[in-house]
């Protein structure tokens, strides 16, 4: 009997670093129309949530300004640079932050992308 291993081509990863978190391909796939994300983070199940804000909610400032991060969307990639947010990470971790890699779900009720951070890739 066959165990097929799953493949990583359609896999969301977010991988962080010390200045930025940065989504693979697939996970950007839901970043697309974007310019600003908003960050939140679990600190009871140790999770992070990034999640897509329309243009019609910074028009209509239904975000407070203070909590939105710009993503900058290359070609493979989006990368949300804040040294703040990954310092809370780091800190939440315990550990410093170095290119650590988690698997990522996308939650299609609450419209945001949900980072595991007790369950590290590799």
């Amino acid at each position: 009997m066959f165990e097929w291993i799953t493949g990583n081509a359609h896999t969301l990863v977010v991988t962080l670093y010390p200045t930025n978190l940065t989504l693979n391909n697939s996970a950007a796939s839901y970043f697309d129309d974007v310019r600003y994300v908003t960050v939140g983070i679990d600190r009871t199940s140790t999770r992070i949530a990034i999640r897509p804000v329309t243009k019609r909610e910074v028009d209509l400032k239904i975000i407070p300004l203070e909590h939105l991060h710009k993503v900058s969307i290359g070609k493979g990639y989006a990368r949300i640079s804040n040294k703040m947010v990954c310092d809370e990470i780091a800190t939440l971790l315990d550990q410093t932050l170095s290119g650590q890699k988690f698997i990522a779900q996308y939650d299609e009720s609450e419209k945001m992308l949900i980072v595991d951070l007790s369950q590290p890739l590799g």
